[in-house]
């Protein structure tokens, strides 16, 4: 009961933080700036062809918007703790009665709450889009809102596990973009090989491609934005099964990295 208590308070002295800074909020409006570029072109392309080519039209451009978000939280998780050892509070907290696995579950919990209070912008925003376009605001678009809370989480709790280690803010933020970089790189990398006639291509670029392919399969579980792309792809699909499954791969995701944050810190110490 007492960790419990000590989670609330810790998470909502930094949730009303977050709530009274502009960084989330010029989160979204960039976010919306995204998704409305991404709605003008696919209108551009319905008066052109005088055919609407989705049945859930609306549903990426919020795939654009959560990655926008799910970005914006990864950077915000992993210079959470960063920070506070950089500025000396993590020992002044740990002084009291608190300790890792509620210090990083406050964190946590606190930009998955923040999220949330998000997510009711999203629907604002998609409500309008629909009634001013007439583009249906349909249940797969309820069906990637609801997925999006679990896809954010794996983002979440990567940023969280990139703090745990590290000292500096700027190295956090280094860290997670330098990881997201390579990530893009190595699925755009395998893309591109794969668009290639292998009948053309030289035998160190096939030997490259086969390891591209590999690299990309270990990828896809360890990037946390490969899970909102795999749960949009069951939606598109109308397969439950695939949608389910990859809801609970989310919630273990989540699970093993918020155990290897706590681990991680308590092994590191407060100072680093």
């Amino acid at each position: 009961m007492k960790s419990i208590h000590t989670v609330k308070v810790l998470m909502k002295r930094e949730l009303i933080s977050s709530l009274y800074g502009p960084g989330i909020y010029i989160a979204i409006f960039i976010s919306f700036l995204s998704s409305s570029f991404i709605l003008k072109n696919y209108l551009d392309s319905i008066r052109e062809d005088n055919i609407s080519i989705s049945s859930d039209p609306l549903n990426y451009p919020l795939f654009i918007s959560v990655i926008v978000i799910s970005f914006y939280l990864a950077i915000l998780s992993a210079i959470s703790i960063s920070r506070e050892r950089d500025q000396g509070t993590l020992e002044v907290l740990f002084y009291g009665p608190v300790s890792c696995p509620s210090y990083v579950l406050a964190k946590y919990f606190k930009d998955l709450l923040l999220y949330l209070v998000v997510v009711g912008f999203l629907f604002v925003y998609f409500w309008g889009v629909s009634a001013l376009t007439n583009l249906g605001f349909s249940y797969g678009l309820v069906q990637a809102a609801f997925l999006s809370i679990f896809s954010v989480s794996c983002a979440i709790t990567f940023g969280l596990f990139i703090s745990s280690f590290t000292n500096r803010v700027r190295s956090s933020i280094l860290y997670l973009v330098g990881i997201f970089l390579a990530f893009l790189a190595v699925q755009l990398s395998h893309t591109i090989l794969l668009g290639m006639p292998e009948e053309n291509m030289p035998s160190a670029l096939i030997y490259l491609g086969n390891t591209l392919s590999i690299i990309s399969k270990g990828v896809e579980w360890v990037s946390p934005f490969s899970y909102l792309s795999r749960g949009m792809d069951a939606i598109s699909l109308g397969n439950p099964w695939l949608y389910t499954m990859n809801i609970i791969y989310c919630v273990i995701y989540s699970a093993i990295l918020l155990v290897l944050s706590t681990l991680v810190l308590e092994r590191k110490g407060v100072r680093g």
